[in-house]
């Protein structure tokens, strides 16, 4: 059609000369070359992609040339040949993280293939660690890396490990490839890095043998704590560690004693003080529960009040295990009972003061009798008691430490005796105990009895009256 367009601007143009200078050619040829043109046009069908150039001269007195310029796009089938296949088209890929723990068994699936039919692919590793495995699995193009790393993969002092290992998956068979031999060993590879962590199991099955329900005092008495600490052995540098207190849980439900803090007795065993290595992953420490070098507390009451009739402390401490990445066990409580077994010496009651072997009272005597009670062990602390005599005035025994300290006791008997009283009512006795406790054991009971008697000369002390009665009560 573009042709066309440019044949038809000549046509005006021969008209007009024919009106100026008559007709030159004859019509008749000139529709026959016309004709001709158009067929010739539609014989060459459509137009391919070119540049067009046409030059048009146009008889007039000024010519002019006429350039143009046509485009024509055109889409285009493209076929991609066999010979197209890259690297890329190699399928491979893997789980997006690949941790391990040391002492754990972990796999994970890494994929490789070519998605041509009946084409196989293998996979590789490069630097594997030692004890690692790379595997086909049962499913299709599929490997499993699997690895229980060892102890002490991760350096000591750091807490993860970094492997870089490198995938190569091959073309082994290029299956239906019209290009066998092109496609056939053509590789892709995948970078990856293997992160190791230390064991992250905690210490467990903590047991705690030698310390038996009652322990004599003044022993130095052995004991171990056993525990299963992963992720270590007897070639570690680090070893598991053990820690001894007080849970300060004095009060159980139905005693009427604190059980105090055992822990002060726990000491470490000079001759093992190495944590000991098992096999299997168990530890055992050695320790010493030490009544001989540590003195021993007195029983305390709920109230805190020494319990001086006691025959021992009752006490408990709390064991926990610690493993180098600081995971623990939970804690175990034990409870002992520290019997006493060091001697004594029992208080001796001081009555020289009174020159009698009995107290003589005449009644209305006001009676005012200063003795002591002290015990040869220097620490001790005595303590004195005295008993209801049921004689009349009720006498009243009081006691204080000395100044030498309160191993012995200043006591001062003070009496009222009655008027009425008679020598029936006043003969009898006042009854007094002392006892001595150090460190919480507790001296034999010293007992005391100060026999009283009515004066056989009477001092006058009372009223007729009261003494006339007195006698009638005597007579009868």
């Amino acid at each position: 059609m573009k042709t066309v367009k440019s044949l038809m601007i000549a046509i005006p143009a021969a008209m007009a000369l024919t009106a100026c200078d008559g007709w030159q050619k004859s019509p008749s040829s000139d529709l026959q070359e016309m004709r001709a043109q158009a067929k010739t046009i539609t014989e060459m069908g459509p137009d391919k992609p070119q540049t067009i150039t046409e030059t048009v001269v146009v008889t007039q007195p000024s010519p002019v040339e006429v350039t143009k310029t046509v485009v024509v796009e055109k889409q285009v089938e493209v076929k991609v040949k066999e010979t197209d296949i890259t690297r890329s088209m190699i399928l491979l890929t893997a789980d997006s993280e690949m941790t391990f723990s040391e002492g754990v068994s972990s796999s994970y699936k890494i994929r490789a293939s070519l998605p041509v039919p009946g084409a196989a692919v293998t996979l590789t590793v490069s630097n594997l660690p030692e004890g690692a495995s790379l595997k086909p699995s049962s499913e299709k193009d599929v490997y499993v890396l699997s690895w229980n790393p060892p102890m002490y993969t991760v350096d000591a002092g750091k807490s993860l490990k970094s492997i870089p290992v490198k995938f190569t998956a091959t073309v082994t068979n290029a299956g239906t490839s019209k290009n066998a031999e092109a496609v056939k060993g053509m590789i892709n590879e995948l970078d990856k890095t293997l992160f190791v962590t230390k064991n992250q199991v905690a210490p467990s099955a903590l047991s705690v043998s030698g310390i038996a329900a009652e322990i004599s005092e003044d022993q130095l008495t052995p004991f171990s704590v056993t525990v299963t600490v992963p992720g270590i052995d007897g070639k570690s540098s680090q070893k598991p560690r053990i820690v001894i207190s007080y849970d300060a849980n004095a009060i159980t439900a139905g005693n009427d004693f604190l059980e105090l803090d055992g822990s002060r007795y726990v000491i470490a065993d000079l001759n093992k003080k190495d944590a000991e290595y098992l096999g299997d992953s168990k530890w055992k420490i050695n320790l010493i529960f030490d009544t001989k070098n540590i003195a021993v507390q007195p029983q305390l009451a709920k109230d805190g009040t020494i319990m001086l009739q006691a025959n021992g402390t009752r006490v408990r401490f709390s064991v926990k295990a610690f493993s180098p990445n600081g995971l623990s066990t939970a804690e175990s409580v034990v409870q002992t009972k520290i019997v006493y077994t060091k001697t004594i010496s029992a208080p001796r009651f001081d009555v020289s003061g009174l020159g009698k072997q009995g107290l003589e009272v005449s009644p209305g005597e006001k009676v005012t009798l200063r003795f002591s009670a002290s015990s040869s062990s220097k620490n001790a602390v005595v303590a004195v008691e005295s008993k209801n005599s049921g004689l009349p005035g009720n006498p009243q025994v009081s006691c204080e430490a000395s100044a030498a300290g309160s191993n012995k006791q200043e006591c001062t008997l003070t009496w009222e005796v009655p008027c009425d009283a008679t020598s029936k009512t006043l003969k009898g006795a006042i009854e007094m105990s002392a006892t001595g406790s150090l460190n919480g054991q507790i001296s034999n009971v010293t007992e005391y009895a100060l026999k009283t008697v009515k004066a056989a000369k009477d001092k006058k002390l009372c009223a007729a009256t009261a003494t006339t009665a007195a006698k009638a009560v005597e007579a009868k």
